[in-house]
């Protein structure tokens, strides 16, 4: 009985290392604000710690539940102008994570979002298309409907779900932080 578990221990091994052999992370925090932002003079950071009211308001915005009432927002600047805003959110799939940076622009709508890491298999990564498809929009407009104004992604539904969900949690908490005054400028200027 031992020798059959020990030899189950010694198939499975190389297997379950080839999955976390497919873990990427494809840029780190610095290296991507500054691809959010390479005309930036100053990238200024702001820690935004949300009342139970504006988790709330966030949640029903974004028809998502929060995960943390603790966010960081990015503000790229040229002198006193804004060129937008990015907030990283690392958020769980099926087992494991991804980490995605959201640019905003100073008006609320989603400038890029790019998949900084990625945990899970790769088959199951949303590509640069689909992603693409989030460009420009915002969450009040309710167009980030998965299935309706987003297609879902064949083979990696979660992974769909998930982004979407995120996203709209995103913009959400840009909306609410814009509205109570709590970035470093107001949205647009």
């Amino acid at each position: 009985m031992i020798k059959i578990f020990l030899t189950l221990v010694l198939l499975l091994l190389p297997l379950s290392l080839a999955a976390d052999s497919e873990a990427k992370v494809f840029m780190k925090r610095d290296e991507a604000l500054k691809t959010a932002f390479p005309d930036a003079d100053n990238i200024e950071k702001t820690n935004i710690f949300l009342t139970k009211e504006q988790v709330s308001e966030i949640e029903s915005l974004a028809k998502a539940k929060l995960d943390s009432r603790l966010y960081i927002i990015y503000e790229g600047k040229r002198g006193v102008e804004s060129l937008g805003y990015a907030i990283i959110d690392t958020h769980h799939l099926r087992t494991k994570s991804e980490t995605v940076m959201f640019v905003i622009n100073p008006d609320g709508t989603l400038r890029k979002a790019e998949i900084l890491a990625f945990f899970e298999p790769p088959e199951y990564m949303a590509g640069d298309k689909w992603m693409n498809l989030f460009d420009g929009k915002d969450v009040e407009n309710n167009s980030l409907r998965l299935g309706k104004d987003i297609p879902n992604i064949t083979g990696a539904t979660i992974t769909a779900n998930s982004l979407t969900s995120s996203i709209r949690r995103v913009l959400a908490v840009f909306n609410v932080a814009t509205d109570n005054g709590l970035l470093f400028s107001e949205a647009g200027n």
